[in-house]
């Protein structure tokens, strides 16, 4: 498949499915601009941390940040899956299920 799974398999006796992982893209759709958030250059703004859709490849700021820019991506186009960015953290959010989601062979 696409190489993600719920966080929640991690943990025996969960059972709750993540329905969208079938929308990420594989392979990866790039980001353009790679590691920026696009609308923060266009506004002149900056952000904390990045986040890429895994649908499009859209890269937005983190709701930690002043303008909270791959949220509205989400809510503008309806792709429901983030992955972080930023560097450190392998994870993925699933913002329709609200669910968190691991790389990996599932």
């Amino acid at each position: 498949m696409n190489g993600w799974h719920e966080t929640n398999h991690d943990y025996p006796g969960l059972d709750v499915m993540c329905g969208h992982l079938v929308y990420i893209a594989n392979p990866p759709v790039p980001a353009n601009p790679p590691y920026a958030c696009q609308e923060c250059l266009q506004e002149g703004t900056t952000w904390v941390e990045l986040r890429r859709c895994l649908v499009c490849g859209h890269d937005g700021c983190c709701d930690s940040s002043p303008r909270r820019h791959a949220t509205g991506h989400f809510r503008q186009t309806g792709h429901p899956v983030m992955a972080d960015q930023s560097g450190g953290d392998d994870w993925a959010w699933c913002y329709i299920d609200e669910l968190a989601l691991s790389p990996g062979d599932e």
